[in-house]
């Protein structure tokens, strides 16, 4: 008798373990991060953009994805997401706001960020939009106009132009430090993460100012993390 029920036992054990391996799935949410920073004597402005990707995988999948290295930019995302977080900082003190893309087709952030006369345009799907300082939206009709439309955005690095503002985008550079005005330094890294060999990389940007400690202003760590199903659903509010 007391067999028979180790073997029912044993048995249940099994058919758990097997439907676990069949239907069962992990949950990996990875995030990839670029961005803008624009400055000038007194200020600077940080468009940083994240592309939260998620992937649904079942458990007899995961050895030979996480071998094959297949999440970095090979195996096709089950959800994205996309957003932009501008940070403006100035001797006053730092604000973010968040703009998130309302669909994940190609070029659904703004992009070509160029200071003019005061405000920061930039293209978005194809049409001219300014910051507002807490939001994105489409600019004047007069603004159009005089800026012939997105034609005069500028997509490359800006050195310096006219009024004092500068431009550069995370790329090409692993490191690199902007000095505004004296008042402080922001240190932008974009770096391998030690734990992955598949091109993860670690997004961070801190800020300095003189005789204060330095402060982490923002980090992404692309590295695929494993999350529980509520978390998944709640980020890609499925």
């Amino acid at each position: 008798m007391r067999n028979k029920l180790k073997l029912t036992v044993l048995a249940a054990v099994l058919v758990g373990v097997v439907a676990t391996l069949v239907f069962g799935k992990l949950y990996l949410i990875e995030d990839d991060s670029g961005g803008t920073l624009l400055w000038n004597s007194n200020e600077a402005y940080l468009f940083m953009g994240v592309a939260r990707r998620g992937f649904r995988i079942s458990y007899r999948e995961y050895p030979w994805i996480m071998l094959e290295g297949l999440l970095y930019g090979v195996r096709e995302r089950d959800d994205q997401r996309t957003s932009v977080t501008v940070v403006h900082i100035s001797a006053a003190g730092m604000d973010r706001h968040m703009f998130e893309a309302s669909d994940e087709e190609q070029a659904n952030t703004p992009d070509m960020l160029t200071p003019f006369e005061g405000q920061i345009y930039a293209n978005y799907h194809g049409s001219l939009v300014k910051w507002t300082g807490d939001k994105f939206e489409t600019a004047t009709a007069e603004e159009q106009r005089r800026l012939d439309g997105t034609n005069r955005l500028v997509p490359t690095d800006i050195e310096k132009d006219a009024a004092g503002w500068s431009k550069r985008s995370f790329g090409e550079s692993p490191e690199f430090a902007v000095d505004v005005g004296g008042k402080f330094t922001l240190l932008v890294t974009n770096k391998l993460a030690s734990r992955s060999g598949s091109g993860a990389s670690v997004v961070s940007v801190t800020l300095a100012r003189p005789g204060q400690s330095p402060e982490n202003v923002w980090r992404v760590d692309g590295v695929p993390r494993r999350v529980t199903r509520t978390e998944y659903e709640h980020t890609f509010k499925r």
